[in-house]
């Protein structure tokens, strides 16, 4: 399951209760902070965030994308 552009905070026990094995969030946008908010919420499902944005025209460079993956990770 893929979630992107919306405001998940108030659905975010209905979302956990779906039977989904791994739903991937769109989180580069947000600056990752459905992360935290996941968190807070004690969500159980496995997640999978983005690393970036993939409708934007600019692509992040490599040290650009380690740097979001090493900030995801300090949150999952």
């Amino acid at each position: 399951t893929h979630m992107c552009y919306s405001e998940f905070t108030d659905i975010i026990p209905a979302i956990d209760n779906m039977d989904a094995d791994v739903i991937s969030f769109e989180a580069s946008r947000s600056n990752l902070e459905i992360l935290d908010e996941l968190k807070a919420k004690n969500f159980q499902t496995e997640v999978g965030p983005g690393v970036y944005d993939i409708h934007s025209p600019r692509v992040p460079n490599e040290g650009e994308i380690d740097n979001t993956i090493e900030a995801i990770l300090a949150k999952v």
